[in-house]
């Protein structure tokens, strides 16, 4: 990640406060837990309590304990490799840039199933990432282990179940995955769900292509994802949230961030936290990005829906022939999310 600003760069612990800042790919506060690496990228502390955010990633490795969380919603989204997610009766293998949602209550569970595979999203509200510190070894290194050669900390997950709210089912069944669900729309509710890449609602602005993953009514307010995609070249115009939290996980290419305005860089893997009132633009500066964004809580997510137009091709038209941008609806619609533009 190249970075041309004062904007802060963390290595390892976080800020410890609601402040813009950068988080490169292979960093964040990690410790290793049977044989893989949580890493959180932002944690109640960055955002008053509103969620966190947290990669995983491992090896190839039996299913983790089926259990349910009393007061948190999970969020699965494959970067990479292959990831089987467990939710109530059902099971998908998700592959990247498919997603898996389990609100509170959910009897779930998760396997890596390849090398090198890695899933990330929120958990609402925040606080749950430190499950990782309290059960695992702080761990400095860009990936995970050949080896974790530490023994199971059995004592340790027993007693994380009351610190953090969570049942361990130990006589669960574990479905077998379907691969002929659709898994293409969202609920419009509070429930378990699967969403294939590139499905769900798509709408265009901007020249770049947005997919609603989670929007507030799947969530009940509390948090939204999305994932973007854009030629090179296409910008977002500086803006900054009223109310909400954004964090943006670049995937494939290069983004130009701008964070009041000073400049940086994301490539693939790297995060950045943007509190709210923080002014923020974008644009894309290689000859394709892909990023996904998360808010907490719900509202920005819409802003392509209700400013920009349906995408009816889940590709980006060439940079120039996307529709022009309707500045009474644009204004209306930022109004809507909470949203303000810097002019």
């Amino acid at each position: 990640m190249a970075v041309e600003s004062d904007v802060r760069v963390v290595a390892g612990e976080l800020p410890g406060e609601p402040v813009p800042y950068l988080v490169p790919a292979g960093s964040g506060r990690a410790h290793l837990l049977l044989g893989q690496v949580g890493r959180v990228l932002t944690g109640a502390e960055e955002t008053a309590g509103v969620m966190s955010a947290t990669t995983l990633s491992g090896p190839a490795s039996q299913p983790i304990p089926l259990h349910f969380h009393e007061v948190e919603d999970e969020y699965f989204f494959c970067v990479r490799g292959k990831i089987q997610v467990w939710a109530d009766e059902e099971s998908r293998v998700l592959a990247p840039g498919d997603i898996a949602i389990v609100p509170a209550g959910t009897l779930h569970a998760y396997a890596t199933l390849a090398h090198d595979s890695m899933f990330m999203g929120p958990i609402t509200p925040g606080g749950w990432d430190r499950f990782f510190d309290f059960c695992g070894s702080p761990y400095d290194q860009p990936l995970y282990p050949a080896v974790d050669a530490g023994p199971p900390p059995f004592e340790k997950l027993g007693a994380a179940q009351e610190r953090f709210k969570m049942t361990f089912v130990r006589d669960g069944a574990y479905a077998e995955p379907r691969s002929d669900a659709a898994d293409e729309t969202l609920p419009g509710q509070v429930t378990p769900y699967f969403l294939r890449a590139g499905e769900g609602p798509r709408h265009l602005l901007f020249g770049q292509v947005t997919f609603q993953l989670v929007t507030g009514a799947e969530s009940d307010g509390k948090v939204a994802m999305t994932v973007t995609e854009g030629p090179g070249g296409a910008e977002t115009p500086d803006h900054r949230h009223l109310a909400a939290t954004e964090g943006i996980y670049c995937l494939d290419g290069r983004l130009k961030l701008r964070i009041d305005g000073a400049e940086t860089e994301l490539i693939g893997g790297d995060f950045a936290a943007i509190p709210p009132g923080t002014s923020h633009g974008l644009a894309v500066a290689s000859d394709f990005a892909r990023w996904a964004t998360i808010y907490g809580p719900a509202g920005p997510e819409r802003l392509a829906e209700l400013g920009g137009a349906v995408a009816e091709q889940k590709i980006f038209p060439p940079l120039g022939e996307a529709p022009g941008t309707d500045a009474d609806k644009l204004r209306s619609a930022a109004a809507s999310t909470g949203t303000e533009f810097s002019s």
